[in-house]
């Protein structure tokens, strides 16, 4: 074990034999309480570690690949009375791979693009040799409470949307789906305002720093609350884009209907209309048993396994996060079921329906004390592999190869 790794492990260990301790699991320590505020550290470590298989060649990495990142984040905040909440996250991300040149298709842990902001809160302590050691302020955003009307500014999380596998309107700060690290969002530096116009109506809006000028991103979104169902249409601005959403989820009993759409109306960079993206969704809830299948047509992915490559570098929207996807047309189910009131099992299935190639997503998680749990799990790529020195990925979700981890977790 390199020195790295030990560490790696000795942060991990160290943080979580001290959260197994706290009283009760994410109730958080209160370091100060009056009657008018209060002051309370609450978060996780995390541990994920496994082997990688790569089915490409041509990327410089060996038959098999092993990788490991702690984190550990520690959530400050500051409430006063019912007027406001000051919230700041420190976030600590050691990673050590077995390689330093790049995961096969970005699959495994650190993954999702961190937002990109004026003010860099980052610091790199290590950075070298497929070692990486980073501290980020993630969070720092005051909340205030006016009334009906509520104010966040600074660094937070943001979403929109109702999709799970293929997320289309969820633009400010995305998860990446081959990502195993998804306990919180990083945080995008933004203004927001809610405001409730009526008992079923609410308006939502954000301006977004991008980290330039010209990329300064906002939007507006309206909710209609009817019932059984939500509908909700919005406007923005993303990045350089003008784009147009909308969205309808319907529930009925054990059943919900879900379906969004993207349509980027004008690039101002590249003067041209985009193609939209959409994704129609049904879920369904039974007992400890939920079920979720989608379709999703990406207009931004290449419409042959001949342009992926080519789109991994060159595509803007692929390259800060907006889309995951290389391809057009996908379909996904997912399934969760609790099988007992430690041990819950999940497993989902996504498909490029035009190489055709899939990617099977499988994990065991257990409940090992009231705030840990252990969990362990695959990701599998199905289908051809490719060459990247040739500039060629014969299948998209194939050339992901195959993962196994296991993921120690502890919160307070």
């Amino acid at each position: 074990m390199s020195g790295a790794e030990r560490l790696t492990l000795a942060l991990a260990l160290a943080a979580i034999t001290w959260l197994a301790g706290a009283p009760s699991a994410r109730a958080g320590v209160t370091l100060f309480e009056s009657d008018d505020a209060s002051f309370t550290l609450g978060g996780y470590a995390r541990e994920l570690s496994g082997v990688q298989l790569p089915t490409i060649d041509g990327a410089g990495l060996p038959d098999a690949l092993g990788l490991s990142q702690a984190l550990l984040r520690l959530e400050w905040k500051l409430t006063l009375g019912q007027l406001a909440t000051l919230e700041l996250h420190d976030r600590f991300a050691l990673t050590v791979t077995g390689s330093d040149a790049a995961l096969a298709g970005g699959l495994g842990v650190g993954v999702t693009p961190a937002p990109k902001r004026t003010v860099d809160l980052r610091s790199v302590i290590v950075d070298d040799r497929g070692t990486a050691f980073e501290h980020d302020v993630d969070r720092l955003v005051l909340r205030l409470f006016l009334g009906r009307v509520d104010v966040a500014l600074g660094r937070q999380a943001i979403s929109w949307g109702t999709s799970n596998l293929f997320t289309v309107a969820d633009a400010w700060a995305a998860f990446s789906p081959f990502d195993l690290d998804t306990s919180q969002k990083r945080g995008v530096d933004a203004l927001r305002v809610g405001i409730p116009l009526s008992d079923t109506l609410e308006l939502d809006l954000v301006v977004a720093d991008r980290g330039s000028v010209e990329d300064l991103s906002g939007g507006a979104r309206l909710t209609a609350y009817l019932g059984d169902a939500d509908v909700y249409v919005a406007l923005a601005k993303q990045w350089r884009e003008l784009a147009v959403m909308g969205g309808v989820s319907f529930a009925c009993d054990e059943v919900k209907l879900r379906g969004e759409v993207w349509w980027g109306a004008w690039d101002l960079a590249r003067d041209e209309v985009l193609r939209p993206r959409a994704t129609l969704g049904v879920d369904w809830f039974h007992g400890d048993l939920t079920l979720t299948v989608e379709a999703h047509y990406n207009g931004a992915g290449a419409s042959r396994s001949e342009g992926y490559a080519a789109l991994a570098v060159t595509s803007p929207e692929f390259a800060r996060g907006e889309v995951f996807w290389l391809g057009r047309y996908y379909a996904g189910a997912g399934a969760r079921y609790q099988l007992t009131e430690q041990l819950t099992l999940s497993v989902s299935v996504i498909s490029n329906l035009a190489d055709p190639s899939l990617l099977v997503a499988t994990s065991l998680r257990y409940d090992i004390a009231q705030n840990v749990d252990l969990g362990i799990g695959a990701f599998d790529g199905i289908g051809a592999g490719g060459d990247l020195s040739a500039g060629r990925l014969d299948s998209e979700l194939g050339a992901y190869g195959h993962l196994v981890y296991l993921d120690l977790s502890a919160w307070f």
